[in-house]
């Protein structure tokens, strides 16, 4: 039975998917309300966001977030309609990547009002965003980011997000919301016809974290349209990890708990948040990617924007997310892992070797290690920079990520739809040499302790 719910830890869909709709003049979600000239028929998605049926005049767009004594500049505390996929965005005035005509929380550059609206058409999103307010960087809101010093602003520069879609009709109950990216706003999916039977229900190991704490790390939206490391300064603290590796380790860590027992989990937990919200991220990163973003090796930035996708397409059995390992955008973990060829070889045997000089040790390639999997920071378009030493900047950043979308991806069936092998096999080559230890020396137990006793697969390094 394709949908039957007795997997472990799958509940009945969550109250808040059948909600019927109810019309408003307001609607206020982790902080952020929307104003609107009168009430309209409004609702949410089994994610919790909300729609409304529009078109939609908003009148305006408050926060009660901010502390008493530190009052927003212009540009700050910004939304965007239908966001794009380039560096630049309306969300924080402050940041050199902003554009005033991007921000939607102005008109003519004005905040919007009873006689200065904001009017959404039916397939708009409205992505709005609180910023965190400073007077210097000893001198903040509580809880504010410390500064990144390369642009002298805190990294964050943001601190929650909200999504308000404008439908033109109520959505069925226990949809998912479309992506915030983009034109279109065709509502395509719904919990119900989750493929449940995707998922294993293998024992728990050790140190299996709770559940709850990993769903309320990814019950709101993932914002992640700004490209490069901009988006970076634009995750809001509140919402998601700021840096993409620990993207990547909350991701990979819901991603590997769905496939676990949770009948046998303290406090009788469920797996419909993990579930949504993981499913949602992946349809939000297609709507990225759709929208011509992508996810390119940069450092440690872009970790873990692949899985989503795929996943999502496997469990609402979607042909066009199903077949993202067959697209052309580009993901960080495909472009930094590659098999040693005779080119590379000969490249570090010659002049035009040039190796992060970062890096505490040199190694260039040998014909033995010709079919080996390994790790660069740019192999695709830096093959000078390639450095066989584990020392290599950034390798350490990375590696001890891939084994959480790894093993769920092959737990999956899933390997061949990826269609990058070498990540897996380099990831197998790295657990096998490292342990999976982080450069710090810490270990994270729950994926080591999942991969020791559901991954471990032999490999002589070689293709």
């Amino acid at each position: 039975m394709k949908n039957s719910l007795v997997i472990a830890g799958i509940g009945f869909l969550l109250s808040l998917c059948q909600l019927s709709a109810k019309d408003a003049d307001r609607i206020s979600q982790y902080g952020i309300m929307w104003i609107f000239d009168k009430a309209y028929p409004t609702g949410q998605f089994c994610t919790g966001d909300y729609w409304v049926v529009g078109p939609v005049k908003i009148i305006g767009i408050t926060n009660n977030l901010h502390t008493s004594g530190f009052v927003p500049e212009p540009g700050d505390d910004g939304s965007m309609v239908n966001p794009g996929t380039d560096e630049h965005h309306g969300y924080a005035g402050r940041l050199d990547s902003y554009k005033a005509e991007l921000n939607a929380a102005l008109i003519g550059g004005k905040p919007i009002s009873a006689n200065n609206p904001l009017v959404l058409k039916t397939h708009s999103s409205l992505v709005s965003m609180v910023s965190w307010l400073y007077k210097s960087e000893t001198e903040s809101e509580p809880g504010m980011p410390g500064f990144n010093h390369s642009v002298n602003r805190p990294c964050p520069a943001t601190r929650t997000a909200a999504v308000l879609t404008v439908l033109p009709e109520a959505p069925p109950a226990g949809s998912f919301r479309p992506p915030y990216c983009g034109n279109d706003k065709t509502v395509k999916f719904n919990f119900n016809k989750l493929d449940l039977s995707k998922l294993k229900n293998l024992p728990p190991v050790a140190d299996t974290p709770n559940p709850d704490d990993l769903a309320k790390k990814m019950e709101r939206p993932w914002i992640d349209h700004v490209y490069q490391c901009w988006g970076k300064l634009l995750h809001p603290t509140e919402n998601m990890s700021c840096y993409g590796r620990e993207y990547a380790i909350d991701m990979g860590d819901v991603a590997l708990m769905l496939h676990l027992d949770f009948s046998k989990l303290p406090g009788n937990p469920k797996k419909d948040k993990l579930l949504i919200s993981l499913v949602q991220l992946g349809i939000d990163n297609t709507g990225i990617a759709d929208n011509g973003g992508g996810w390119p090796h940069n450092g440690g930035h872009h970790l873990g924007r692949k899985w989503p996708i795929l996943f999502a397409g496997v469990m609402l059995n979607d042909p066009h997310m199903k077949e993202v390992g067959q697209w052309k955008t580009r993901f960080q973990e495909d472009e930094q892992t590659f098999y040693v060829t005779q080119a590379d070889v000969d490249l570090t045997h010659s002049p035009k070797w040039k190796p992060d000089k970062r890096a505490k040790t040199f190694e260039p390639y040998t014909k033995e290690d010709i079919g080996m999997p390994d790790w660069a920071g740019g192999h695709n378009d830096a093959p000078e920079t390639v450095n066989k030493a584990m020392t290599t900047p950034y390798r350490q950043v990375n590696s001890p990520v891939y084994p959480r979308f790894v093993l769920t991806a092959r737990i999956m069936g899933q390997e061949d739809a990826w269609n990058h092998k070498a990540l897996f096999d380099y990831t197998d080559r790295w657990m096998k040499m490292t342990s999976g230890k982080f450069h710090s020396g810490d270990t994270p137990r729950f994926m080591l302790n999942m991969w020791n006793t559901y991954g471990v697969k032999e490999t002589n390094g070689k293709h």
